[in-house]
């Protein structure tokens, strides 16, 4: 099975954004896939408020992601934790899905005329490796 990364905000609205992560793992079940939604999984034991820890949490959703066939990346909005992760991404040239907030696919090719997205979404997704 194929198993995918899923790369969405969670600081913030925790509450809503671990809803929208959460509802992103349903539809990548039902898609027959494996969904790994760290951050899903580490704040369970790991202290979102503890710098250290978050940045260990990040670290360890990294590697998570190498073992990934496929990155859906929830935007709009993308957090320092997200950027992060798609730093990694264009380096381990894993393809990259792309969603808005109602999971509604995102084509790479039109980002220049996507109003849904901004120039700093923009700047961040540019060199990765889309599907």
């Amino acid at each position: 099975m194929k198993k995918v990364f899923v790369c969405s905000p969670y600081r913030g609205d925790i509450e809503k954004n671990s809803k929208k992560a959460a509802y992103a793992a349903k539809i990548i079940c039902g898609c027959g896939y494996i969904p790994v939604v760290p951050h899903l999984y580490f704040p369970q034991f790991l202290d979102e408020n503890d710098e250290s820890e978050r940045i260990r949490g990040i670290e360890l959703g990294i590697e998570l992601m190498k073992g990934c066939d496929l990155i859906w990346l929830l935007g709009p909005s993308i957090t320092s934790g997200m950027e992060y992760e798609l730093e990694a991404a264009k380096e381990i040239r894993i393809p990259v899905m792309i969603y808005d907030e109602q999971l509604r696919q995102i084509n790479p090719k039109t980002l220049i005329l996507d109003e849904r997205v901004d120039d700093h979404f923009r700047n961040v997704v540019k060199g990765l490796k889309f599907e």
